[in-house]
């Protein structure tokens, strides 16, 4: 498939008036690294233009230059046919453009309403925070949205599923004009996709233009009315959606079929080295214990990938968490380890027998912000080696 590193002619010779924002030539590169080279993208007025690609394509790193996130590039960027110069993120904002990260931005200790309007508070006499007022424009704000959460709750209390809607509430409270949506749905349920699908044809109805990225195919080929590739940090093809199909988009993300080059069934490696019967988990709240999971079993073998399904709120983390020893509440049933009984009371007895858990939210559970990528990666192998000391003087 041909790349291309600036729109097609066809799309490039569309009615200009309806360009909102559009970046030409853009290339930049970190550390000596290129993250986009030469690249290029237009967005319409009314229109949810999808930009697709493969983990490290330069999606994320476009859209943060086009929101002010990075000021430091190569090319043009326009707003409405003027070339712009974004300093920071208030700039972009100032120009009617808002950003939902992939990764949630978003302050713990305080309530759904004070994150909401962060930075941009109500005050009274142009002094004091009026919260009230904060809370009920929130809650305004929300209930159009179809979003029940309560302003007045902690932000840190929320399930990660829950704090994404208040990030897409907190983007939406700007009335902005240009928005961009950066995997809005990955921690979101089935019922709660659909919701925010309405949300966004609405907002489009009403002449919001939306750049709209997401790794699940299905969902842009509903929603979208374009689609854009990017390929290793290179433009590969601008095409309304209507002109591809599902095998056209996966070839152009990465570069050959899949389909074609590999039919093979997939077959687990053998002996069982995880068995998990009867797993349970309750959980203390204010009316005593709560059943998390219960009655909880399955296999699995080496070299075998396990999928575990469910909606939000199903178990599916606590399942995870049960198994790892890092559930805050009362487990009960079996596992076995390489057909041997074991009991994991602590993440440091499931490292002993070889486990590793990603958490569902690694800025919070899986990661020291605060220190070095070299501390985080020693951080586990140091633990292990000072219980195997204290083991040893036993």
């Amino acid at each position: 498939m041909r790349e291309s590193s600036s729109l097609s002619p066809q799309h490039g010779a569309a009615d200009r008036s309806d360009t909102v924002l559009s970046a030409e030539h853009i290339s930049k590169s970190f550390g000596g690294i290129a993250a986009l080279v030469d690249v290029g993208f237009e967005l319409r007025r009314g229109e949810v233009h999808a930009l697709m690609g493969e983990n490290g394509a330069g999606k994320s790193t476009l859209m943060k230059i086009l929101s002010g996130v990075y000021t430091g590039y190569e090319g043009t960027v326009s707003v409405d046919g003027h070339p712009v110069n974004f300093a920071g993120v208030r700039d972009a904002e100032d120009a009617g453009i808002a950003i939902i990260h992939q990764e949630l931005n978003l302050v713990p200790e305080l309530s759904v309403a004070d994150n909401i309007f962060l930075g941009r508070e109500k005050l009274i006499a142009g002094l004091i925070v009026d919260r009230k007022a904060s809370s009920r424009a929130a809650g305004a704000l929300l209930q159009r949205l179809g979003i029940e959460l309560d302003p007045q709750a902690r932000v840190g209390t929320l399930r990660v599923g829950e704090q994404q809607l208040v990030e897409i509430a907190k983007a939406l409270s700007m009335s902005a004009r240009i928005l961009i949506m950066d995997e809005p749905t990955s921690a979101l349920s089935p019922a709660e996709c659909q919701r925010l699908f309405r949300i966004i044809r609405q907002l489009a109805e009403s002449g919001v233009a939306i750049v709209y990225i997401s790794h699940r195919i299905d969902e842009v080929m509903h929603l979208a009315s374009r689609v854009t590739v990017f390929r290793d940090g290179r433009h590969v093809l601008t095409e309304p959606m209507a002109r591809l199909d599902e095998d056209a988009i996966i070839s152009a993300m990465v570069g050959r079929n899949l389909l074609a080059s590999s039919q093979e069934e997939r077959h687990s490696g053998g002996n069982i080295v995880l068995s998990v019967e009867n797993l349970s988990l309750s959980k203390p709240d204010a009316h005593g214990w709560r059943t998390v999971i219960d009655g909880v079993g399955f296999d699995l073998a080496a070299g075998e990938i396990l999928g575990i399904g469910g909606l939000l709120g199903s178990g599916r983390t606590e399942i995870l968490e049960a198994i790892f020893g890092s559930s805050d509440g009362r487990t009960g049933g079996e596992i076995q380890v390489d057909g041997r009984p074991v009991d994991i009371r602590s993440p440091r007895d499931a490292r002993r027998l070889g486990i590793a858990l990603v958490t569902e939210d690694r800025k919070t559970q899986g990661l020291h912000l605060q220190a070095s990528i070299a501390d985080n990666v020693a951080l586990p192998l140091l633990g292990g080696q000072r219980a195997d000391a204290e083991a040893g003087q036993r």
